[in-house]
Formats: structure tokens, sequence, C-alpha cells
């Protein structure tokens, strides 16, 4: 666009002076055959070479004319897009970016536009992983604080449930600290994963087992699903597919409300086994989805109702998928909460 530009200010002034010269030269011709003195050959030739000079003049000015207007069209972007990037140099990523000029600036800026908006992004997740961070580990804490001060201030013996809740929260604290590093270490790619065989209907069995108090606790009921009915074996992590289930169950029962039930099933698919977590009303909005594997994203569908959160919980989820070289979605549950889909490959990935 610039050279087809830069084209046009040579060519049609240039073709302006051959033409005005042509001409000229034509016309002195013919007056050169009708006079034969000497004198009047002299004062025809300067009467030539004022028009000459004259036309050009003419063509100087059109080409400065004609560069002017270029220039300017070319300074006005480039300016546009030196402001724009100085302004994302400053750490102000949320400036406009207009689309003006010649097409090479117009995709630059467009480019630069896409930087901006991906900066603005992961320095909103940061902020928010701050704040939330200290929130996910400022309820354990405090709880635990208060449990272990009442503790030391009674005479009494301390029940067994007291016991139990002391141990919940720290059970939490290190379920926090263990969903950070995994997704710490997916977002650096190095999730570390150790594929054996297992059997993936033993997992599920042990996730309830495992989660079963915890489902009491909320009164909501924790049962397996539809699973085959033969022996299954495949080669994944057990240990991350634990956390995995541990993960998606802490994100059923902390919305799933009193007289809920979540169920682990587990179908064949095309060489790969489809894990599905289904938890009762209510449920979410079929387009919102997606973005529940963000770290610490909240979902609200009625005013001042959250009635979903990730928290840390699918953000792991998701990473330990990948490291599996699969594949979590999530939608409507015929239970009528959120199913929460996990597809693994039957066998060890291979890079």
């Amino acid at each position: 666009m610039l050279a087809a530009q830069a084209l046009l200010v040579t060519a049609l002034p240039t073709l302006g002076l051959i033409i005005g010269l042509n001409i000229v030269f034509d016309r002195y011709v013919a007056l050169e055959q009708s006079v034969g003195s000497t004198v009047a050959r002299n004062a025809l030739l300067r009467d030539q070479l004022i028009v000459v000079g004259a036309v050009l003049g003419a063509m100087l000015i059109l080409m400065l004319i004609f560069a002017s207007m270029i220039a300017n069209r070319v300074a006005r972007p480039q300016k546009a897009l030196l402001d724009a990037s100085r302004a994302v140099a400053e750490g102000n990523f949320a400036g406009e970016f207009p689309e003006v000029g010649p097409r090479e600036t117009i995709i630059t800026m467009r480019n630069l536009g896409r930087i901006a908006r991906s900066f603005d992004r992961l320095e909103t997740a940061r902020r928010t992983w701050l704040v939330a961070i200290a929130e996910e580990l400022r309820k354990p804490v405090a709880t635990l604080g208060d449990q272990l001060r009442a503790a030391r201030e009674t005479d009494h013996i301390i029940p067994a449930e007291s016991f139990d809740q002391v141990d919940d929260n720290v059970q939490r604290l290190i379920e926090i600290t263990e969903d950070l590093q995994a997704v710490a270490l997916a977002d650096l790619g190095r999730l570390p994963v150790n594929f054996k065989q297992v059997d993936p209907c033993a997992l599920i069995h042990n996730a309830i087992w495992t989660n079963k108090r915890r489902a009491e606790r909320a009164q909501v009921t924790l049962e397996p699903g539809m699973l085959p009915a033969t022996t299954v074996l495949v080669k994944w992590d057990g240990a991350r597919i634990e956390q995995l289930f541990t993960a998606l169950i802490e994100n059923s029962l902390r919305y799933t409300p009193p007289g809920g039930r979540i169920q682990l099933g587990l179908e064949p698919s095309r060489g790969a086994w489809r894990l599905i977590i289904d938890d009762s009303a209510p449920g979410i909005d079929v387009d919102l989805a997606q973005q529940l594997f963000e770290p610490f994203y909240r979902a609200t569908v009625l005013p001042g109702e959250s009635v979903t959160s990730s928290g840390l919980g699918l953000a792991t989820a998701q990473a330990i998928v990948e490291a599996h070289h699969g594949r979590i979605d999530a939608g409507a549950s015929p239970l009528g909460g959120v199913r929460v889909m996990v597809i693994l490959p039957a066998t060890t990935p291979t890079a």
C-alpha cells in the first residue's frame, strides 16, 4: 500500500512533465520553421525556456502537494500506533486501538490490541488470584484457630467431633496447597504424572469412600452411577485421578443443597473412557460452562445467589486432565444440576 502511494506521488508529476515538455518541443519546432532570423529565433528560445521553467515549477509544486498529502496520511496512523504502543509499555492495557491507515498499520494495531487485551486479562487474573487465595485460606485457618483456642481454654475432655472438625480443616488446607501446586506446575508445563495400570472403577469407589463423611455432613447422597459390569484396566496416574475426583466432588458438595445427589459414572468412548460426575439442582447456564474451569471463577444465576464455584478445584481438574491428554467439559445434568464429563485415553499418552 505504501509502495503504491509512493509510486503514485512520483509517476503523476513525471507523466505531466513529459507531456508538457513534448507540447513545448512541438510548438518550438513549428515556430522555428516559420521564423528565419537569429534574433527572432533567440527570442523564441527565451520564451520557450520561460515556459519550460514554469512547467517544471508547477510540476515541483504538484509533487510537493502530493508528497505532503501522502505524508500526512501515513503520519497520522503511525502516530496513533506510537501512542498506543507507548500506553501498553506504560501498563495501560484498556486504551483505544484505532484501526486506521494503511493495511500494514491496521494489522499491526489490531495485533497490538490483542496483546494488550491478553495482558489485561493476565493482570486481572493475577489480582483475582491474590484475593481469592487469601479468601480460600482464611476460612479454614480462622476456624482451625478458633477450635484450637477453645481446646486450650477448656478443662473438659475434648469431644471426638471437635477433633473431626480440626482434621477436616487441616485436610482442607492440604487440598488447597495441593491444588495451588498442581495449577502452578501445569502452567509451567511441569505437572508430574506417573502412569500405571489402574482400575477406574476402583478409583471411583475409593473416591466415594474418601468423601463419604463430607457428603454426609452436607446431607448429600454420594453414590456410583453407571459403571461397567466387567473389570476395566487403563494406564492413568491413579493418585492424580483421585485428586481429580476430590476436586470435582468438592465443587459439587459446595453448592448441592441438602437432600441432593452426586453420582460418579464411567462409560466407554472409542478407545477412551468417559468419567461422568452428575449432581442435582441447581444448574448453570450452558453458555457459562467452560468458564467454570478458570481459577476462582464464580457464576451467579440469580441476583445475589451464587450457585456454583470452581475455586481452585476445577482449574486443578483441568490441569490433571490435560496432563493425561484428555478433555473436560461441563454442561447440564439429567439430575438437574451440573454434569462434568472427563474423557481420558485408555492407554499411556505419548507426547
